[in-house]
């Protein structure tokens, strides 16, 4: 009898032995998740003194990247950075991410234009190509019918530019994108001035 409860005994050490053994090895190679990122919108950004990060996302796809410094406390970081100003805050451990798309182009390309169509005509659109969001000026002067048939198809193609093969991109870029104003008034003069010829020739390379 004493036997049995003896050899019984051994058994039920050696279950416990083999159940922990396992358990100790699940925890090692399964540690427990980390947490998600918390949005501030649901409230859990943690308390205390935070370190933000900021990201503005341009029209133009140009993100802009600074360090904000510590903010104290979640009450001062939603007041700093609201959601009614398109702010979106997400935490990473003891960092705040605030990010904020903003319906303009970044400071370099702002000072770009580009040709484009617009009700028949010539138009003048700010910001690089890809982006007709904002119409500057309408050269009713210049209808589109009436310009060399070479132009009219790549002021065409450059109204529908995201959906252009990087060759042609690129020959749009050189011949119908401008780093400023004034290259786009300089081209712009030329153009008009052969227009009753039918005459018309891309810039040169550098003439940007």
């Amino acid at each position: 009898m004493l036997l049995r409860f003896f050899y019984a005994l051994i058994g039920l050490c050696m279950a416990l032995g083999v159940a922990g053994a396992i358990y100790a090895g699940l925890c090692y190679f399964f540690p427990e998740p980390l947490r998600k990122p918390q949005l501030a919108a649901t409230g859990h950004i943690r308390p205390g003194a935070l370190y933000v990060q900021e990201e503005r996302e341009y029209l133009c796809g140009d993100v802009q990247v600074s360090l904000a410094g510590r903010v104290d406390g979640r009450a001062a970081l939603l007041k700093r950075y609201p959601a009614s100003a398109g702010w979106e805050l997400e935490e990473r451990g003891g960092t705040v991410m605030a990010r904020q798309r903003i319906e303009d182009f970044c400071p370099e390309h702002r000072n770009y234009r580009h040709l484009g169509i617009h009700d028949g005509y010539l138009a003048v659109f700010e910001g690089p190509l890809g982006h007709n969001e904002k119409l500057l000026r309408v050269e009713r002067s210049l209808p589109v019918a009436q310009l060399h048939p070479d132009l009219q198809l790549k002021l065409y193609r450059a109204m529908d530019f995201g959906r252009q093969d990087a060759e042609t991109r690129a020959v749009l870029k050189t011949e119908l994108e401008f780093s400023s104003e004034q290259a786009a008034s300089a081209f712009l003069d030329n153009l008009d001035e052969g227009a009753g010829s039918g005459a018309w020739r891309p810039p040169r390379e550098g003439a940007q």
